[in-house]
């Protein structure tokens, strides 16, 4: 999915913002910073509980920035 890196409302968390949804990723690349637009793949894990509370949960498996 595209979108834009967005920080978190807790600290330490990124989330990527899509025209549809947000999501909040987990274990993102170092090059995922707050402002870029990135295409990143993963899985999602709706299930999966995290101090972030803010998007679904994406375990990031492959991130490019453009």
């Amino acid at each position: 999915m595209r979108g834009v890196v967005r920080r978190g409302v807790e600290p330490g968390c990124l989330v990527l913002g899509t025209a549809e949804r947000q999501y909040l990723l987990v274990n993102p690349s170092p090059a995922l910073r707050p402002g870029v637009t990135a295409v990143v793949r993963g899985r999602l894990e709706p299930a999966l509980v995290t101090t972030c509370m803010q998007g679904t949960p994406l375990v990031v498996s492959e991130a490019r920035i453009g």
